[in-house]
């Protein structure tokens, strides 16, 4: 795999050098700094994580220890002082090194991980976490096992207590599935993202995390695809749902089209960008989800006309 038109592995080891060069001349030796080598540890240290993912930041944030994060991807949404290191697709070597991380937390990509970056881990003895989040049972599962892998052993009683928050972020997840009285007057239903002004949009199908959630409030998923499709006007058409949920980021121009495209649907537009982000986080667009399929399945008990409804803010 290559990095910017060289190869990855010939380039960190370049950066390594550099890198390790000003790391012992700041702190010293590694014995005396505590940072790992190999699979060794001079002494206990505090947890300093890395994440790159963004529903894994967003479920650190939820599960309010963000202040572990000593580097992320620029799609976290988390405190600009933590610097950014890259992501799976671009890494920054040298960055990553200079964060010093114990823990690197990432989603397993389908196009694979960047050469090197696993090579990078055995040299400083970082763990890397890696976490499935595509359905709502991974979701539950990372949600579970991620105080595990990120608690302090340098805080008293931290993994009891990080447990305790987990706990509570998955009651508040399982109050915001909550079957939707007649949820069946909504018909059925399709959540689509909307991210420009074409008509092409992605859907949620099975196996979707937010196909699961549909199931899980009693909907019926008008998209019987698995996955995360992309959608075009001839598939919408086709498909001819009752209701639509347009997950939208200032698309007025395609969300109009799309109107025009299925003019017998009732579309809904929400703004919950915290949906796009699997994980502790995505609890308050489930809400504002939630609100929109209520409001149809209201709309459709009262026989309302056809309309295009914003939802939430």
């Amino acid at each position: 795999m290559t990095w910017h038109g060289y190869s990855f592995n010939r380039l960190f080891r370049g950066i390594l050098t550099l890198a390790l060069g000003v790391i012992l001349c700041a702190c010293g030796s590694h014995e005396d700094s505590g940072i790992p080598v190999g699979n060794h540890s001079a002494k206990l240290q505090a947890v300093r994580v890395v994440s790159l993912s963004p529903g894994l930041t967003a479920t650190m944030v939820a599960l309010g220890v963000s202040d572990r994060l000593v580097g992320r991807t620029p799609w976290c949404e988390v405190s600009t002082d933590v610097p950014i290191v890259g992501s799976l697709l671009d890494l920054n070597a040298e960055a990553l090194v200079m964060a010093r991380p114990t823990v690197i937390l990432l989603q397993p990509p389908a196009q694979g991980e960047i050469g090197g970056l696993s090579d990078l881990a055995a040299m400083y003895g970082w763990r890397v976490e890696r976490f499935q989040i595509d359905s709502l049972a991974d979701v539950q599962a990372m949600l579970e096992n991620l105080p595990k892998v990120i608690c302090d052993p340098t805080i008293e009683n931290d993994c009891a207590k990080l447990q305790e928050r987990s706990q509570i972020v998955q009651r508040e997840l399982n109050e915001a599935l909550q079957p939707i009285t007649n949820a069946n007057r909504a018909g059925r239903t399709l959540v689509l993202l909307i991210s420009s002004e074409s008509v092409d949009a992605m859907g949620f199908g099975k196996g979707s995390y937010i196909g699961d959630a549909l199931d899980r409030m009693g909907m019926t998923n008008a998209l019987l695809r698995s996955g995360y499709p992309s959608l075009g006007a001839e598939d919408l058409a086709k498909l001819a749902p009752e209701t639509v949920i347009m997950i939208s980021q200032r698309s007025a121009g395609a969300i109009d089209k799309i109107a025009q495209i299925m003019p017998n649907s009732a579309l809904f537009s929400i703004q919950a960008p915290e949906l796009l982000q699997p994980g502790g986080g995505m609890i308050s667009g489930l809400i504002k989800l939630r609100e929109a399929l209520t409001q149809a399945c209201e709309a459709r008990d009262k026989n309302s006309p056809t309309a295009t409804q914003k939802v939430a803010p």
